[in-house]
């Protein structure tokens, strides 16, 4: 530090304050799940009111929701949000097992509501968090959670669905870069998942942190996470509470055309289709987002 560059020491004025400023209303505890991984969770809003509770997708953290977390949603929601196991300051298992159990990831999700009191939360799930809500389903029904918002989520309910096609010219090397311990390698991977989260070029303030956020995945979870079994077809009659699914057309991980199908098998669901926006309709379009969010959870009530 004492060598740092004026560059450096200017950088680190510009960033200090606003991490200061954002972070210092949220509470974070430390839960174990049935394996005893620790998961870090993050908690801020009203405690009085309705809550929520967020999972980010594969190789990201809870920073993802900084645009819920930090909005206007927490004067009348109680908001919840923690990194999944193998991600951000949670524990990271280095048995490939530890993320290819369905009932270890719908326990962490069971552990998370259980410990941190949460009285029938409304459950946002992003991109890869689709298959850990498929997961508590399956072992947990859903007694336990009043509705669920699927952001472009993958769920397999038709079975394994292919992801959308690349672009032509789209770079389709990141996703073996992600899973390589070559470290520059990997942090290429990440460079370029994070860029293909949105259709337009996310900000740079939080580019940075997200890259940050996707490098404190190890190699080896990310590789176990792509083996995963994704055949989630009997479900769907389970799935008796109300369901929202937000999505982007221009999506190019998670496939609208896709998502659409789900739709077919859903009863209770209804889709909000997000034009001309990619993957995390909650970073392109933050109020839109907020304002159906606390519509679908006073729905819920």
């Amino acid at each position: 530090i004492n060598n740092a560059s004026p560059a450096t020491e200017q950088n680190k004025k510009s960033i200090m304050p606003q991490i200061k400023e954002n972070y210092s209303l949220i509470t974070f505890s430390e839960i174990r799940s049935s394996d005893n991984t620790l998961l870090n969770v993050a908690k801020t809003g009203n405690p009085t009111g309705p809550d929520i509770l967020f999972i980010h997708g594969f190789s990201q953290s809870y920073l993802s929701w900084e645009g819920q977390l930090q909005s206007s949603l927490k004067n009348q929601f109680s908001l919840t949000a923690f990194d999944i196991r193998g991600h951000g300051s949670s524990g990271k298992p280095t048995d490939p097992s530890a993320y290819q159990s369905t009932k270890l990831w719908a326990d962490d999700l069971a552990s998370v509501i259980r410990a941190m009191s949460l009285k029938k939360p409304v459950v946002v799930g992003w991109s890869w968090a689709g298959f850990i809500i498929m997961n508590y389903i399956r072992h947990y029904g859903v007694e336990d959670i009043s509705g669920i918002n699927l952001v472009g989520a993958n769920t397999s309910l038709q079975g394994p669905i292919p992801p959308p096609p690349p672009k032509p010219g789209q770079n389709t090397s990141w996703l073996q870069k992600l899973t390589s311990p070559n470290i520059q390698e990997s942090l290429e991977g990440a460079v370029s998942l994070v860029d293909l989260l949105t259709n337009k070029p996310i900000a740079p303030d939080q580019r940075l942190p997200n890259i940050v956020a996707n490098m404190m995945t190890p190699y080896y979870v990310k590789k176990a996470m792509l083996g995963y079994p994704s055949d989630n077809s009997d479900l769907a009659e389970l799935i008796t509470v109300p369901v929202l699914l937000s999505h982007g057309t221009e999506d190019l991980i998670v496939s609208y055309g896709g998502l659409k199908k789900v739709l077919n098998i859903l009863p209770n669901a209804q889709l909000s289709t997000y034009e001309n926006v990619g993957h995390s309709p909650f970073i392109e379009e933050i109020e839109r987002f907020n304002q159906e969010l606390a519509d679908f959870v006073m729905h819920c009530m």
